[in-house]
């Protein structure tokens, strides 16, 4: 599997997480009479969400350090293995089920502020991964590669390697190839 594709299913799966947290909160807090609740869940939800997006403008499109960490030590392979996406993603991403899954049984258990907090988290997390699908592309177009996750274990460390892609020439000086129009 593509560590891009990995990377983007990381983002959407954490924002559907976010979103069926923050409507079982919503949900809960309605029925039980809580709106105060929820209303302060909306506050928290804005505030997470601001502060993530300011962090992740500033980082001007790189990679995270440790994405560039994973991009640097991937192995050069010629032949990729044939792609497991389900299980690789579940593989990768099974603590965000778990997270999801456990604040909607504390939801229903302790009340709609479970959900409500726990549904910033991956807000959070969405808005700041957002950017590394690109950042990682323009790093595979600049050197013509392709990175690839390799399956293993949930609780191992996730691994990359790096396989032929294409390269895209670019001119050395791009005022010398502009055409003049007469």
């Amino acid at each position: 599997m593509r560590f891009t594709d990995l990377l983007r299913a990381g983002v959407l799966l954490s924002a559907a997480s976010s979103t069926v947290l923050a409507t079982s909160a919503v949900a809960f807090g309605f029925v039980d009479g809580q709106q105060d609740v929820v209303l302060l869940c909306t506050i928290w939800w804005l505030m997470a969400s601001v502060s993530a997006q300011l962090l992740a403008n500033s980082r001007g499109g790189r990679p995270t350090a440790a994405i560039g960490r994973l991009l640097a030590d991937a192995k050069p392979q010629r032949t990729p293995e044939q792609p497991r996406v389900a299980s690789t993603v579940a593989s990768r991403l099974w603590p965000l089920g778990l997270a999801t899954l456990l604040g909607l049984l504390g939801t229903a258990a302790f009340g709609p502020q479970v959900a409500g907090i726990g549904a910033g988290f991956p807000l959070v997390w969405a808005l700041l991964w957002r950017g590394q699908e690109s950042a990682v592309k323009a790093v595979e177009e600049r050197d013509g590669v392709v990175f690839h996750v390799v399956v293993s274990g949930p609780l191992k460390p996730i691994r990359l390697v790096r396989g032929p892609g294409l390269r895209r020439d670019l001119p050395s000086n791009p005022k010398s190839e502009r055409t003049v129009r007469t």
